[in-house]
């Protein structure tokens, strides 16, 4: 559907939202106020400014916050229908949400968006998700029962000096109900087009006079999304997951939980590879299961002491397991953090923390991948301060560091400082100067992969303009000696609520990044190829690795190989702006909206044909704005009406163009128990593609329209 088309669509559901429902209100709205939840308007504006803690890792408002923060609220996610976490994400002004199969994401904010994003810190209670191997996140396994998130936060930009190495452009903190929250029974069924079948029920109960508990089933079977041509790209996903979680308070008045989680399913990733067996690239490899499964276990335990000061002791373990084609991956984290919460004077707000973090992990049965050693053990040490100090009763500071040593690049250091002015009760105003650093991952270091990355002929052209005759693959070698990518940003943000109707959030920002990683010519061929050298068109002589085939006279017929490896050889600038606008229409209509501008310039550090092609890559990688629209009503009889239509704009490297979507949802309560609603997904468009790269082997399919209906009943 073209732009124009969309953009129309858009203003008319819009307009004609506003009109009708404007009228009706003026002569429905005694029999309307008679139906609505038993909350005023305060409460109900109060619920969407709820207090955060991932800024400054203790409890603040929203409003107060030097920070660009995002919270998606348990009330967001259940009436915006979604069934995923990365669906949820979409919410967030400036997050870029891209699909590339099934079962897999492409998440990160204020650039560098692609499937391996590495800037991009998250935490599910506490716990770090990310993957040692690549230092990205598998979205398909980042799940729980979405009934018990309490929020999820959102950081726009730095959180190193807190969270540490990684949260470079931002940090996602999903955080669950306490079991307290989570009383009695409920149970969450359905079914659709693409959800083919969906079920989670979850029970909560006391543990004596000061416990409580909850315990969950979760399982789901999601349709493949479909091939350029329609046909289905049989790329499915199933996963079970159970998890336990109870809260008690100590007879010292301390506070203790331990959660955990356990899972195991299947998704289909479409594979295109090549075979070093064979002289032709395989088809797309599909109907082959790639199995996952794993758990963890979470404790907590926080002291409180009558000067207000406290402290707190975090422990977790997590195990993975991967049965990939391309390699069989284990995976076991132990992470230990201490946190001291003192008020030494008046003015002055002092956390600090220490924490230890074991990673083990061994690769097996790797096919395309290959590495020195297979097993590794890493360790990571840590420790952070931050002082918030209180100047007057309208300005503060905030000044933090967190301080690190990792096995990759020994000791990182990562400060912040953070100013706040409180111009008004309900009008802020902040700025930050920060530093972060993203260290090195396996994959970057001491992994070479070969026959994943296959170029087409138009990425081709830049490289070598004498060659006709596909397959042409580039191998990429990991390289030790890398340096951690760095970044400082500085931030200025406005926040000002109006009336207790209207709140405004806006961030400007720009970010300074050093070091970037890119691959650039390894210099010499594998021992399994042919070094031959020849003359281009051009004239001039070229080694060129030769698989198969001959290069006796231009255009060759072979299948070549053109060897990379890492280093640190770019800069890059990024800036722009993110606003948010909350609307309570009136006592049973929101409207949120968001709207984000990005531009990227990067800069290699020499001029060599592989840096070139990696400036552009990064300056392409992420859309230049995203824009969304969420209406909720609450309607007469226990009716509810949602709709979200959101906007991203084209993806050039990923040759995606701009497109608007649209999701619906209606809800009907019947009683104080049961609801039963029908969600519709992604519905201006038949189907679409929403991202496609080269660098890990998965072949991209294309996100269809959708309709399920889902049941809900809480007792």
């Amino acid at each position: 559907m073209k732009q124009p088309h969309n953009s129309l669509l858009l203003a008319g559901i819009f307009s004609s939202l506003i009109i009708p429902v404007n009228l009706q209100a003026d002569s429905d709205s005694d029999k309307m106020a008679d139906t609505l939840l038993d909350l005023s308007l305060e409460e109900l504006i109060s619920l969407d400014v709820p207090d955060v803690t991932s800024v400054s890792k203790r409890k603040q408002r929203l409003m107060d916050s030097p920070a660009a923060v995002f919270v998606i609220t348990d009330e967001d996610i259940q009436r915006s229908g979604v069934t995923s976490i990365p669906e949820a994400l979409r919410m967030v002004p400036g997050m870029q949400v891209a699909r590339l199969n099934g079962n897999t994401w492409s998440i990160s904010t204020r650039g560098f968006n692609y499937i391996f994003a590495n800037k991009l810190l998250v935490l599910i209670d506490g716990r770090t998700v990310y993957s040692p191997l690549f230092s990205g996140v598998n979205w398909d396994i980042q799940d729980t029962m979405l009934e018990d998130i309490a929020r999820i936060e959102v950081i726009r930009g730095p959180g190193a000096a807190l969270w540490g190495a990684n949260a470079v452009n931002g940090v996602i903190n999903i955080i669950t109900k306490h079991a307290a929250d989570t009383q009695g029974g409920l149970l969450s069924t359905g079914f659709g087009s693409e959800e083919k079948a969906f079920a989670a029920y979850r029970y909560g109960g006391e543990i004596g006079d000061d416990g409580y508990y909850r315990a969950f089933f979760k399982t789901f079977t999601r349709d493949g999304l479909a091939n350029s041509d329609g046909t289905d790209a049989n790329d499915d996903w199933k996963i079970n997951r159970a998890g336990l979680r109870a809260d008690w308070q100590t007879e010292t008045g301390a506070e203790a939980s331990v959660q955990g989680e356990v899972y195991d399913g299947t998704t289909r990733p479409p594979l295109k590879i090549f075979s070093y067996y064979g002289t032709e690239v395989e088809d797309t490899i599909v109907n082959l299961n790639r199995a996952q499964q794993g758990g963890h276990l979470i404790g907590n335990y926080k002291q409180y002491y009558s000067d207000g000061s406290n402290f707190s002791l975090r422990g977790y373990y997590d195990r993975y397991e991967n049965y990939d084609y391309r390699v069989t991956e284990k995976r076991d984290i132990g992470d230990l953090e201490f946190q001291h919460h003192i008020l030494p004077w008046d003015n002055h707000d002092i956390i600090w923390g220490l924490g230890y973090r074991l990673t083990k992990y061994n690769l097996s049965d790797m096919n395309n991948i290959t590495m020195p050693q297979t097993s590794r053990t890493d360790e990571l040490y840590s420790a952070f301060i931050q002082d918030h100090i209180t100047l007057s009763p309208t300005w503060s500071l905030a000044l933090s560091s967190r301080f690190e040593h990792n096995d990759f690049t020994g000791y990182e250091i990562q400060p912040n400082a953070k100013v706040t002015w409180k111009a008004a009760e309900n009008r802020t105003f902040w700025g930050s100067l920060s530093r972060a650093v993203k260290t090195p991952s396996i994959s970057e270091t001491e992994v070479t992969t070969r026959g994943i990355n296959i170029l087409t002929e138009d990425m081709f052209d830049p490289l070598l303009d004498f060659v006709s005759n596909p397959p042409y693959l580039m191998s990429i070698s990991g390289n030790n000696n890398l340096n951690s990518e760095s970044l400082t940003a500085f931030e200025l943000g406005y926040r000002e609520q109006f009336n207790n109707r209207l709140r405004l959030d806006v961030t400007a920002f720009l970010n300074k990044y050093d070091d970037i990683l890119a691959y650039v010519d390894r210099g010499e061929c594998y021992d399994d190829t042919t070094v031959e050298n020849i003359i281009g068109l051009d004239g001039q002589p070229t080694n060129v690795c030769v698989i198969s085939g001959t290069t006796q006279a231009p255009p060759f017929d072979a299948i070549l190989e053109f060897p990379t490896t890492f280093t640190n050889g770019l800069s890059a600038t990024a800036y722009g702006v993110e606003v948010a606008l909350d609307w309570q229409v009136n006592d049973w209509w929101k409207l949120h909206t968001n709207f984000s501008a990005l531009q990227i310039d990067a800069k290699a550090y020499q001029n060599e044909i592989y840096l070139k092609e990696n400036e552009a890559l990064i300056e392409e990688l992420s859309a230049s704005s995203t824009a969304n629209i969420r209406s909720s009503m609450n309607l007469p009889n226990q009716w509810y009406l949602d709709f979200w239509v959101r906007y991203m704009d084209n993806l050039k490297n990923a040759k995606v163009g701009a497109y608007t979507a649209l999701d619906f949802r209606v809800a009907k309560k019947i009683g104080k128990d049961l609801e039963v609603s029908l969600t519709g997904k992604n519905l201006f468009d038949k189907q679409r593609l929403e991202f496609s790269e080269i660098f890990s082997g998965l072949g991209a399919t294309e996100v269809q329209e959708s309709w399920y209906l889902q049941l809900r009943w809480q007792y």
